[in-house]
């Protein structure tokens, strides 16, 4: 039977608000130390797939610095210190789209690269969503708002012709099919 490996040691690298990089020495239940193995933390994240009443879905398209690119994805953003994921979830989407919607449902959590990192992306489908005010962005976030048709975004996702390249952005969108 599989167990779990012990930690001998953990070093803090590097933090920051949202992303910490530790530097950890482990033991298998072997005997066998493998070091160094690196773990990045980041806060917790929520994806909001945000549909309009004429069955438009609400992206996001903005510059993401790790790809160098100019990207399209679902409205998301980190769960701060103390906030629950629902309202994060409000939150974000009001911030990053100037949208609201009615019934708020929350389709999944899931961990993504288990053996690099330790954050919860959570899911989160909304019905009934409008524009009611203008973006509240923060200071280093530029962001375009295009709301797209729900068929022709699984279509193209289905066929590998999105313009949707975020794993959990396309994850999330399948997750919600049945709301949709």
């Amino acid at each position: 039977m599989i167990k779990k490996w012990k930690v001998l040691q953990s070093k803090k690298i590097f933090s920051s608000p949202f992303v910490t990089l530790k530097e950890e020495e482990l033991k298998r239940p072997d005997g066998k130390v493998v070091s160094p193995y690196y773990v990045v933390g980041w806060s917790n994240v929520v994806y909001i797939v945000a549909v309009t009443k004429n069955k438009g879905i609400v992206l996001v398209h903005q510059y993401k610095n790790g790809v160098k690119d100019l990207v399209w994805e679902l409205p998301a953003g980190f769960i701060d210190k103390g906030e629950a994921p629902r309202e994060a979830a409000k939150r974000e989407l009001l911030e990053e789209t100037g949208f609201v919607g009615g019934k708020l449902t929350e389709i999944g959590r899931f961990r993504s690269n288990q053996g690099l990192t330790n954050y919860i992306s959570h899911f989160f489908f909304v019905d009934k969503a409008e524009k009611v005010s203008n973006q509240n962005l923060d200071e280093n976030e530029e962001i375009e708002v295009k709301v797209y048709p729900v068929d022709k975004v699984i279509e193209d996702i289905r066929n590998n012709k999105s313009i949707i390249s975020d794993m959990h952005s396309q994850f999330g969108i399948l997750l919600a099919k049945e709301l949709l």
